[in-house]
């Protein structure tokens, strides 16, 4: 059963849609979190969604209804979601079980899950905590930074980075710190399988480091919130142009998507996460759809001949 909005006295254009996480699941199934809130973020509402869309069919059916914010998700398996909702509420979903955990007495507003191994949960004071079950054990912090992201290869240590620079690796069951010697805060990570560990700042700051080596990517003057390898290239994702492709030292612009906030990778997708829109790349083809609010949640097919390209 739906719960009641609380937007009935709002205008749609008052009224913010925001895509946090978006996942390929199989097939033409992604899983995909919503959420919506007033111009003030004092009130929010937010959705789970497991999305079929092939290009051209679209159609969604709801996994969580929450009159609350939903931060982030993340997906392991095409049965299995976590979500977390803000004040630390998390939701343990397998198939139509549905389990709720709280958190740690700190703000948490990001998940991760690394493929083939466990689900994190992290945010202020320098704390991530691992999944166990449905309960969360905290890793001992040694940082105080707020963490912004975090990635780990399949058959490598996970990283997490955040404010000051700080860059931190899991070794065994505790953090070893990461000299960078810089301060910027990191926003997007990405540890490549050979354990290149790349690094998107904000105002075009973009790194690669590689045992006690930082080098430098040169690339437009933007804030940059994401980066994913898919099909054997490394793409970038910012706030204003939208993806890049990276080239040596370099980002090469590919696509103007108006925003990169997020990416994830299967085998057969990109998934491109905007503000309201979710975006597929299968390698050379793009298809979208999106997300709006009026007296009801609703979805449509983008078309992408007509976004700039």
């Amino acid at each position: 059963m739906a719960l009641k909005t609380p937007f009935a006295n709002l205008e749609p254009d008052q009224i913010d849609v925001e895509v946090m996480s978006a996942f390929h699941l199989e097939g033409r199934y992604f899983s995909v979190s919503v959420q919506l809130s007033d111009e003030n973020d004092e009130i929010g509402h937010s959705y789970l969604l497991k999305v079929l869309f092939d290009g051209k069919t679209l159609r969604y059916e709801t996994l969580l209804e929450v009159p609350n914010l939903i931060l982030a998700h993340v997906s392991p398996t095409p049965i299995d979601h976590v979500a977390l909702e803000i004040g630390g509420t998390t939701h343990f979903l397998h198939g139509t079980a549905h389990a709720t955990s709280g958190t740690p007495d700190q703000f948490f507003n990001k998940l991760y899950h690394q493929e083939g191994g466990a689900v994190y949960l992290y945010g202020e004071h320098g704390t991530v905590c691992v999944a166990e079950g449905h309960a969360w054990r905290t890793i001992k912090p040694i940082a105080k930074s707020f963490l912004r992201a975090m990635h780990g290869p399949r058959n490598g240590p996970v990283h997490v980075a955040g404010d000051d620079g700080t860059l931190l690796r899991l070794a065994g069951n505790g953090w070893k710190r990461i000299p960078l010697n810089f301060n910027r805060s990191i926003n997007a990570l990405q540890v490549a399988e050979d354990g290149v560990v790349n690094i998107g700042c904000e105002d075009g700051y973009c790194f690669q480091y590689f045992e006690d080596d930082l080098a430098a990517i040169e690339a437009p003057e933007r804030d940059f919130f994401s980066i994913c390898e898919f099909k054997g290239k490394r793409y970038w994702g910012d706030d204003e142009y939208g993806l890049y492709v990276q080239k040596r030292l370099k980002l090469a612009p590919l696509k103007e998507l108006g925003y990169g906030y997020a990416m994830q990778a299967s085998s057969e997708f990109l998934v491109v996460v905007g503000w309201k829109e979710v975006f597929l790349f299968d390698g050379s083809t793009w298809v979208g759809f999106e997300f709006g609010y009026n007296k009801g949640l609703h979805a449509g097919i983008i078309d992408m001949s007509r976004r700039l390209l």
